[in-house]
């Protein structure tokens, strides 16, 4: 009994650990991008577009020799063939998340907009209750639900990070960003339901969809980009990008998009898919704490404990099963 039960609690500590340091990373992303967008606060930039296309380039340079790797081909006629919902799925995940994430953190506060985004789980639970009827909207979930919007507002108006451009409409603009990644991940759980009908057929993995959700996203947000910034039409313009928007860019495309990303399966192959979902609620603490220590956000004692928990405990009212 004790030698089959080391193996598997050994395991258990190892998913543990992984995604405890995935949830670290993530949580860094929320006072590292506000670093990398606000004049104020990290000093020179660049538009906060080209930020979100060269950091998907970057990761896509990684994510499509490890899925050949993994997998032995990129699929690429299956993509092919749903190009439609993937590039639906990439206009949501990256584009217009990407937009509401770093525009927002120009106006607001890192803290405030960690908070603020962790609503995704919300929603994705209100979504999938109304458009996949693959659960029903119980009581447990109405609770949830209420206290993240609660949440919301203790955020919206007690904040003590005032000091900021305009906090309301950086705010709003995190919650946009939170919205249509919701709105990706059932869209992205449909797709996957409707490929299982058809099990003769090729199954993407997670890393399939990422690697091409990825692709399609990078392919809507450029031209955009480029269309608002033409200058960066030219290569030489990339010399004169600042070294630490290369460092924050860095971290954004290998540590935290590749890097978290390979971290957080590891973890959810040795736990269920459940169990390493609810580690997510561990992201906004992180991103409170970490804004606190590296750009001396203002941490209220009663304000952030308060809409963290109301936060968590929703998240894991809406996941819970029995």
């Amino acid at each position: 009994m004790r030698a089959t039960s080391s193996p598997k609690r050994k395991q258990e500590i190892i998913a543990y650990l992984l995604l405890i340091i995935t949830m670290v990373i993530w949580g860094g992303t929320w006072p590292l991008g506000r670093w990398l967008v606000s004049e104020e606060v990290g000093g020179a930039t660049i538009p906060t577009l080209m930020i979100a296309v060269i950091r998907y380039f970057l990761a896509l340079i990684c994510f499509f020799p490890i899925l050949k790797f993994k997998e032995g081909t990129l699929n690429w006629r299956f993509a092919k063939k749903n190009w439609k919902i993937l590039v639906l799925m990439g206009l949501l995940s990256v584009t217009i998340y990407q937009v509401g994430y770093l525009l927002g953190e120009i106006f607001t506060s890192a803290s405030d907009a960690s908070i603020m985004v962790a609503t995704n789980a919300v929603w994705v639970v209100i979504l999938s209750s109304i458009f996949l009827k693959t659960e029903s909207f119980s009581w447990k979930k109405g609770i949830g639900t209420i206290l993240a919007f609660m949440a919301v507002i203790i955020v919206v108006g007690f904040s003590p990070n005032v000091n900021v451009l305009n906090r309301i409409l950086g705010d709003i603009l995190i919650l946009l960003a939170a919205f249509a990644y919701a709105v990706y991940t059932v869209i992205s759980r449909f797709f996957l339901n409707k490929s299982q009908k058809n099990p003769e057929s090729y199954q993407p993995s997670s890393l399939w969809i990422i690697t091409w959700v990825s692709f399609f996203g990078f392919l809507t947000t450029t031209p955009l980009a480029l269309i608002i910034n033409p200058e960066y039409l030219n290569p030489i313009v990339y010399l004169t990008v600042p070294p630490r928007i290369w460092i924050g860019i860095s971290y954004l495309a290998f540590i935290s998009t590749i890097g978290a990303y390979t971290f957080y399966l590891e973890g959810v192959k040795r736990l269920s898919a459940s169990r390493a979902a609810i580690f997510q609620t561990l992201v906004p603490l992180f991103g409170v704490i970490l804004s606190a220590i590296f750009l001396l956000e203002q941490f209220d004692v009663l304000i952030y404990p308060l809409s963290l928990l109301m936060v968590i405990l929703g998240i894991i009212l809406v996941n819970l099963k029995k």
